[in-house]
């Protein structure tokens, strides 16, 4: 009789262990799925658009895997299952499907634009796309024949128009807009030497980034861009920022203005490019250590500023806009100010983050290896999610969800996690 109740307790103490094991390991995980089989996913992607009951992720092995096929599927969004998938092939005559920039596609309903990134020498196509994602049909692929010195850091757009950036060289910046129905493009608007304020010292041009298309009480259409200047001979600690606001239903530059226009103390630096985000009438800035806030369509200066620090770590990532709210992650800090005031709300460790997405009112980002849910009034961290026991990290792409589901892969699988209170 003791042997068997020693038996009964070491069986119960097993299974006790592998249930325990196992809910720790799938806690919040809806689903996932291994796409890329052996290999190891390489590359950020798309950004996982979603469309009814469609989301869109992709398989690009890591470079010298002797395998470099990247794949785009359309999974299932309740069970993850793959119902439609696009490879090299179907985007011809592109050779080869590079995903490697975060803010790589604009999507207007079932309909996904997307673009090659080339900068210098990395990167040797050129290419805009369009796919149906309820379909999984690549709809046409076409080339941008004008080679420079970078092409497709970002992909925007408002209705049937999307645009992407091309820059021919130090001088010259352009703006290229793309009707998504017919492929067609053309340069919505150049932006030269010329065009930089006068108090800017360095009179060269790199692209940065630029904001959602936005507009005012007249419809106008308005784009925010953050461009650079940089001479590394001249001064290797310090890259001079450009704000374009420009008009695209007038075609014109509503104003320009030099950002970044403190002198340098001895110990500090400021070479991170500008980032720049449309909010509530506002463009909050990220640039060096400093946060700044302009008005979005005229002049009015600098309505407030804040100094993060002197040193690295205190280098702006991203920026971005919640209620009422402008949310700023540094290297190793996300710092919350009110728009209008510039009054800081709080300022809270974190792992810097230039890929975070605020999603049904919560923030989502990638934590060394886990994602991270935080409270973007409190800068409270609410939850983290690990992948499971002796599988890959979170990869550092940015989240994106819907309809209480968030997604996003690791090194190897497409996972689907539950939401915050969902």
């Amino acid at each position: 009789m003791k042997y068997y109740f020693v038996l009964f307790f070491i069986v119960l103490t097993l299974f006790s262990c592998c249930k325990d094991e196992n809910i720790n390991k799938e806690e919040g995980v809806v689903w996932k799925n291994r796409i890329c089989g052996n290999d190891m996913i390489g590359e950020k992607g798309l950004g996982y658009p979603i469309y009814k009951d469609i989301v869109v992720f992709h398989s690009t092995p890591v470079a010298g895997d002797n395998d470099e096929n990247t794949i785009i599927y359309g999974l299932d969004t309740e069970t993850g299952k793959v119902k439609w998938q696009l490879g090299n092939a179907d985007l011809s005559p592109k050779k080869e499907l590079h995903l490697n920039n975060v803010d790589y596609y604009y999507q207007n309903k079932n309909i996904i634009i997307g673009a090659d990134f080339q900068y210098k020498d990395t990167g040797n196509e050129t290419y805009i796309y369009a796919i149906d994602i309820e379909k999984g049909k690549v709809l046409w692929v076409k080339e941008f024949p004008i080679k420079g010195l970078q092409f497709g850091r970002m992909v925007i757009g408002n209705g049937n128009y999307a645009y992407v950036d091309f820059q021919k060289d130090a001088t010259e910046f352009s703006l290229i807009k793309i009707d998504i129905e017919t492929g067609y493009y053309s340069k919505a608007f150049n932006f030269t030497q010329a065009d930089i304020p006068r108090d800017v010292p360095e009179k060269s041009l790199s692209f940065d980034q630029m904001s959602q298309i936005y507009t005012d009480n007249s419809a106008n259409e308005y784009v925010a861009l953050s461009l650079s200047g940089y001479n590394y001979d001249k001064d290797k600690y310090k890259a001079y920022m450009t704000l374009c606001i420009y008009n695209l239903t007038q075609n014109k530059i509503a104003y320009t203005k030099y950002i970044n226009n403190q002198t340098l103390g001895k110990d500090e630096w400021d070479d991170f490019y500008g980032r720049v985000v449309f909010h509530n009438g506002k463009i909050f800035i990220g640039k060096g250590k400093n946060f700044y806030c302009v008005d979005a369509f005229e002049d009015k200066g600098i309505l407030w500023q804040y100094a993060t620090g002197i040193y690295g770590n205190d280098n702006a990532m991203q920026v971005f806009g919640y209620d009422n709210i402008a949310l700023g992650f540094t290297v190793d800090r996300l710092f919350a100010f009110d728009l209008n005031t510039g009054i800081k709300k709080y300022d809270v460790p974190a792992a810097g983050s230039n890929t975070a997405n605020i999603i049904d009112g919560i923030v989502y980002q990638r934590d060394r290896s886990d994602l991270q849910m935080r409270d973007p009034y409190t800068g409270k961290e609410l939850k983290r999610i690990s992948t499971g026991k002796n599988e890959q990290a979170f990869s550092s792409s940015r989240p994106n969800g819907a309809n209480g589901k968030i997604y996003i892969h690791s090194y190897t699988d497409a996972y689907c996690i539950k939401a915050w209170e969902k």
